[in-house]
């Protein structure tokens, strides 16, 4: 298959339909030799013609991707801090552009999470330690004042219209600044080059007819596992990822990030459908990185 660059067996010794099953084995093993998941799919067609394609997918496993604002928030509060403004256009981006849902969009899955664990401390009030109470009212109330503040901050695209000039004045002395400036970079690289795309573009809508109940045994979707979060380091936090993993091992499978190629046309040149997803999945793995070490 020229498209993928990859050479095939010759099968034309053996008898149908051992020629065909050898030759799909053979194809199927080599795709997958390579970084992605790829699937080869033969498929009749209504017209008795039989279509080849190759299922290209992103599978994220059980990987959460929360970025966590708190500690980035806390950080804008100096203004000297430019490895904060340059973590803070990466965020914007990922809100404006690539569609990272936040933590206080009543849609979403992460602020369900924080509604819940504010009904259930109020409603065992009376049963828990007066201590854990107050902390974790606390932890709450904190991330419910810092989501509000930061969904403007969000909003605003100027910061990331701004990016390439924070980083032009930026000269980096620390490796932690020089990660700072790279993210920021790889960043505004993925816009230029996909200045259209979102997170969205390649996932299989999920048919809410063929679902029971959405926070329960219908399938893990991309707004589920990918989202801004408050924090990611306190009891409230801890109790949340329970309700997570218990709630998510219910459900009936995850939306991945697909794209087909069919070649029953001429292709040319290979073309990597789903090299957006796989660079912004990066980038926030970075950028929680980042986040969590920041000085």
């Amino acid at each position: 298959m020229d498209y993928y660059d990859i050479q095939t067996i010759d099968v034309s010794p053996f008898a149908y339909p051992y020629n065909i099953l050898l030759s799909q084995w053979d194809i199927s093993r080599k795709l997958r030799l390579r970084n992605r998941y790829r699937e080869l799919q033969l498929l009749e067609t209504d017209g008795q013609s039989v279509e080849l394609s190759v299922k290209e997918i992103i599978n994220t496993g059980s990987t959460l991707y929360y970025i966590p604002l708190a500690p980035l928030y806390k950080a804008l509060q100096d203004e000297q801090n430019k490895c904060a403004k340059l973590l803070l256009g990466v965020c914007v981006y990922l809100h404006r552009k690539a569609g990272v849902c936040h933590y206080r969009d009543s849609e979403s899955y992460v602020c369900y999470l924080y509604d819940i664990m504010d009904t259930w401390i109020e409603d065992d009030r009376e049963s828990m330690d007066d201590g854990d109470y107050e902390e974790q009212r606390a932890t709450l109330d904190e991330m419910f004042n810092i989501g509000e503040k930061m969904t403007s901050v969000l909003a605003d695209e100027n910061h990331l219209l701004r990016l390439r000039s924070t980083i032009d004045g930026f000269t980096p002395i620390t490796r932690y600044e020089a990660l700072c400036v790279k993210l920021a970079d790889q960043t505004l690289a993925v816009w230029n080059e996909h200045s259209q795309a979102n997170l969205y573009q390649h996932i299989v809508p999920i048919d809410e007819d063929d679902e029971d109940d959405y926070y329960g045994n219908g399938k893990i979707q991309v707004t589920d596992y990918i989202s801004f979060i408050g924090e990611t380091s306190s009891n409230v936090y801890d109790t949340m990822m329970n309700m997570t993993n218990d709630d998510f091992n219910e459900r009936s499978g995850v939306q991945d990030f697909e794209a087909t190629v069919a070649f029953n046309e001429p292709c040319g040149k290979y073309e990597d459908g789903l090299d957006y997803e796989e660079r912004v999945i990066a980038i926030i793995d970075e950028l929680c990185n980042l986040i969590t070490e920041m000085p």
